[in-house]
């Protein structure tokens, strides 16, 4: 059972539509006629907007065999675990995008309730539970994946090795890979950053961008990376 009052793993939150665009500087007329994936998209809402507005879009999380009820609850705690621990280190974030934690904490509310919605109804579907590093699709299947909050931020949990399999396995099934962010906290980048750009100098193109989105400061870069 899960403890009610801390976060062992990486956290099962909802991040919006707007956020994403920000994110991930996406125009939403070039994203038309591509079939796009979001990877370990927890209870983001991203997806159920997406497919609202007419897009072709799929999800994967590790969590997507479990029941709405079940996902509900553990977003719900997490929330409450995130809000109390960012009340202690406001100064650490820059209030830009969220005036301040009561309008966050609303804007993840409303984003998980419109998954929870989805998820409902398009589980097995849209929903798909995955192992990252062993994605179930053919190559190239998808125009582009999204990656929010995973790769970089838990390399203190995520090994190296498990970063170079997740972009391999990204990079076979789609054209183009956008991971953000590349930091983890005061505005220090990842320790495996440099070593992950030297690995795909032999694999694929790849340029870091900045994006008009910066919640965690110095959070302002995404990698975008482009198969040859």
């Amino acid at each position: 059972m899960e403890n009610k009052s801390k976060i062992t793993g990486p956290i099962f939150t909802a991040r919006s539509l707007d956020e994403y665009i920000k994110m991930f500087d996406l125009d939403l007329d070039d994203l038309k006629n591509k079939n796009i994936l979001d990877c370990a998209a927890g209870a983001s809402s991203f997806t159920a907007n997406m497919t609202q507005k007419g897009f072709d879009v799929k999800a994967v999380d590790l969590l997507y065999d479990k029941e709405p009820q079940f996902l509900k609850k553990k977003c719900e705690n997490h929330l409450k675990i995130l809000i109390e621990s960012l009340s202690k280190i406001e100064n650490h974030f820059k209030w830009d995008f969220f005036k301040n934690l009561n309008e966050l904490k609303e804007h993840r509310i409303q984003a998980q309730n419109e998954f929870f919605d989805d998820y409902k109804k398009f589980r097995n579907i849209k929903y798909i539970k995955s192992n990252l590093n062993s994605l179930p699709f053919n190559d190239n299947s998808f125009s582009l994946i999204l990656c929010s909050h995973l790769l970089f931020i838990y390399d203190h949990r995520l090994s190296y090795n498990f970063h170079i399999n997740v972009i391999e396995e990204m990079i076979r099934v789609s054209n183009e890979i956008r991971i953000y962010p590349l930091v983890k906290h005061k505005k220090k980048k990842s320790e495996f950053l440099i070593q992950i750009m030297d690995y795909l100098r032999k694999v694929a193109d790849f340029e870091i961008v900045e994006v008009n989105y910066e919640f965690r400061k110095g959070g302002n870069e995404m990698l975008k990376i482009t198969k040859q």
